[in-house]
């Protein structure tokens, strides 16, 4: 049609199309989506090719192309007036469009599509929880199989249709409502009573946490930090019960996310935004039955723990005292390499033997050169120590020897100079021969280093880069592990780390007198800030220290 009309250039009021397959007018005369891929194609092309026509229907006796479809003689076409002038219909004035006849045919209904009926209803059932926890063990994706339900009963009922990735709404929505779901059916008194306005009930192990319910319903812990410096989630966290399958997964997801810390670290960390009861008992079973901290977990030797060193229990700045060991070789790979020889990387692990506090530089071999490049980084980060405790390796006692050969060439020439260097120089200490129970507080940084480094990367080879990443990470953990035991009250929010003296504080800080005594009026802004940072030595010494009294070991 769109070559035809143009070559005849004349004026056309109207236009109509004549076929004698009445499966094909039919379809014709259909919404293209109402039939299959193929034909609806089609359909949708003819149909945008001819819009301004009418499609009629002609028998087959009555249809000029059938004439030459069909094959005829010449003789017998030049004597053919039905190819020659056509149907006598058309002679008439036609006016109204014919009826096309219903097909019979079974090919008209192959075609069509299947009106499917989706119907959703909607029940009440109270093992819903139940099979929802059955899905899977894994906590993250429970929470985003109930997003996408969540999603899709949104979806449901209101036209704008949400696609793509989850967002983190839609993740806290879906834990809270999971949440909540687990809450109505462990508390059930507790939330009636506090729905009613009333208190919960004398006997109930809810009563020491004075909970309430947030504005989604939710049972937090009420507590007495209302008015501390916190976020809302650390202030008045979501109340887990005993024993139950969602508290165990909510466990083993924090146990996994931080690199399969302890029982400690992994109850510190979950305390940030749930308080569950009897968590301590949970943290214990969930470390204990982890795999794969079983399979890495190595024979503890049964040896008398001898007397602490001066260095241990003396209130200082953190590493004034260090101990360092190495660690490794780790193989590492270059960005891209596929296949070929890896290359060999070691780890020199820097320990406060007052706080704990751990400090990991890479170091590329076991030289004196390459550990002494290590001990300036690490001088120009964390402040120059006063004593520097390793074991008899080559390597450390090459670096003593290349120092002090260092200090000789340097007093000579200039005697203040030398003075200088000689009050500030660095007491370097090497344990006994063979003695590695000397060093065990080093070696017990090696070997959480480890804990964690196995756990996250196992046999995988990574780049430096990539490996770098991963030593930071593990360094950050090691300094946020509570150096005492973690309180049962609700009210001890925080708990003593080394991290809290690496942070606020001077490199290069000189002594203060003592003043936790004076009241808080009688003390310059300074002064304040002197005091707090000794009311952690305090807890130092009250929490940690007496920690280290009992031998565990006989």
């Amino acid at each position: 049609m769109q070559k035809i009309v143009p070559v005849l250039d004349l004026p056309l009021d109207k236009v109509c199309l004549w076929t004698d397959s009445t499966i094909v007018l039919a379809w014709l005369n259909m919404q293209p989506h109402m039939l299959k891929t193929f034909v609806s194609n089609r359909v949708a092309k003819i149909q945008s090719l001819c819009s301004n026509s009418q499609w009629r229907h002609v028998s087959s006796k009555c249809n000029p192309a059938d004439v030459l479809s069909r094959g005829a003689d010449a003789k017998d076409l030049r004597d053919n007036d039905l190819w020659w002038q056509g149907p006598e219909f058309l002679l008439r004035d036609i006016t109204d469009p014919e009826e096309c006849p219903y097909p019979k045919d079974k090919t008209y209904e192959q075609e069509l599509k299947r009106n499917v009926t989706v119907s959703c209803a909607v029940t009440n059932d109270s093992d819903f929880l139940d099979k929802l926890l059955d899905l899977t063990n894994n906590y993250s994706k429970l929470i985003r199989i109930l997003s996408f339900c969540c999603r899709f009963l949104k979806n449901c009922l209101h036209k704008n249709v949400e696609t793509g990735f989850l967002t983190a709404t839609e993740l806290d929505n879906a834990e809270q409502l999971l949440i909540k779901q687990v809450q109505s059916t462990t508390f059930a008194k507790e939330i009636t009573a506090l729905q009613d306005g009333k208190s919960v009930p004398v006997s109930s192990k809810l009563k020491s946490l004075d909970p309430f319910l947030d504005s989604n319903s939710v049972l937090r812990v009420g507590g007495r930090l209302k008015n501390a410096n916190l976020d809302y989630d650390a202030k008045h966290q979501i109340i887990l019960p005993n024993g139950h399958k969602i508290t165990k997964l909510i466990f083993e997801f924090y146990h996994k996310k931080y690199l399969h810390v302890g029982a400690q670290g992994l109850l510190h960390q979950v305390r940030l935004r749930y308080w569950p009861l009897n968590g301590k008992s949970t943290a214990r079973m969930i470390v204990h039955n982890c795999v794969i901290c079983y399979k890495n977990k190595p024979v503890i030797a049964d040896q008398i723990m001898g007397n602490l060193p001066k260095e241990r229990v003396t209130p200082i700045l953190a590493f004034t005292n260090c101990g360092i060991d190495f660690c490794g070789p780790f193989l590492i790979k270059f960005k891209n390499q596929r296949k070929g020889i890896y290359s060999k990387i070691y780890v020199a692990i820097f320990i406060c033997l007052s706080t704990k506090a751990i400090h990991l530089e890479t170091v590329s071999d076991l030289s004196s050169e390459a550990f002494i490049a290590s001990l300036k980084r690490f001088i120009a980060r964390r402040g120059k120590m006063a004593m520097i405790i390793t074991d008899n390796a080559t390597n450390f006692k090459g670096a003593k020897s290349e120092l002090n050969r260092l200090f000789n060439l340097i007093r000579k020439p200039d005697e203040s100079l030398a003075n200088y260097l000689s009050s500030e120089r660095i007491n370097w200490k090497l344990i006994p021969p063979r003695s590695p129970n000397f060093g065990g507080l080093w070696e017990a940084g090696v070997k959480s280093f480890k804990y964690h480094l196995k756990r996250t990367i196992g046999l995988y080879k990574v780049t430096l880069e990539e490996f770098n990443t991963i030593i930071i990470q593990i360094e950050g953990i090691l300094n946020s592990r509570p150096l005492s035991p973690l309180s049962s009250d609700i009210n001890e929010y925080e708990v003593l780390t080394p991290a809290h003296f690496l942070i606020g504080r001077p490199i290069t800080a000189i002594p203060e007198p003592e003043i936790i005594n004076i009241s808080d009026n009688k003390l310059s802004r300074w002064q304040q800030l002197t005091k707090f940072t000794q009311i952690i030595w305090k807890r130092w010494q009250r929490e940690y220290l007496n920690h280290l009294q009992q031998r565990y070991k006989w």
